[in-house]
């Protein structure tokens, strides 16, 4: 009897699943004919380049020398899914995530989530209009209505909207935006209760505006 496509797709997903599983048993008792990382990509992980994670990530933990496929539990359906080592090296090193961030959502949620913010009434989604709005200022030359809007931004209780007005001031640039951003880095917190504070967020935000302008 002739498969259906998603039958078809229901037995990749299913086979992918249990390799992620059998390399992820392997990784546990690593063939000690092999060093640690070539035994990881000659079953299938990915290289993680430590010197792009460095640059993004401030953590105390240790940065991943390979990423191997990792199963999940989507958020929203409660489908099984596999978050893949390719996917992984896109997220962390091309968009620049947390390298404790982790996938949530299967890809059909995250489109329907996608559709929901698009499709949501003007003031639904506050957040997300001041948000578009900052990154369409940092688009266009400077005026003083935009410097008070990215400055009542930065006031903001929204913590993302406050890193977006720091990009914005990244990307107009000029002396006195620069000098705000290396104000921010050293306020940058180190260690303690404060590790996790405003101050720390603000400095790696200003970091990542001042490195994506050289």
């Amino acid at each position: 009897m002739k498969k259906s496509n998603k039958q078809r797709r229901a037995e990749i997903k299913a086979r992918r699943l249990e390799r992620a599983a059998a390399s992820a048993a392997r990784l546990r008792l690593p063939d000690v004919r092999l060093p640690q990382p070539a035994f990881a990509f000659a079953i299938g992980c990915e290289p993680a380049d430590q010197h792009v994670l460095q640059q993004y990530n401030n953590t105390y933990g240790l940065l991943p020398d390979f990423y191997v496929a990792r199963p999940f539990t989507c958020r929203d359906c409660g489908a099984e899914e596999l978050w893949t080592a390719k996917q992984q090296k896109w997220w962390y090193e091309v968009v620049h995530g947390h390298i404790d961030s982790r996938a949530v959502r299967c890809l059909a949620c995250r489109r329907a989530r996608r559709e929901r913010l698009l499709n949501a009434a003007p003031g639904a989604n506050l957040l997300r209009e001041k948000t578009d709005r900052l990154r369409a200022l940092g688009a266009v030359k400077p005026n003083a209505r935009a410097v008070a809007e990215v400055d009542a931004a930065l006031e903001s209780k929204w913590w993302s909207l406050r890193v977006v007005a720091i990009q914005t001031m990244g990307r107009w640039g000029g002396a006195e935006n620069l000098e705000r951003l290396n104000a921010f880095m050293a306020a940058r917190a180190e260690g303690g209760r404060r590790y996790f504070s405003w101050e720390r967020v603000a400095a790696d935000a200003a970091k990542s505006a001042l490195m994506r302008r050289e």
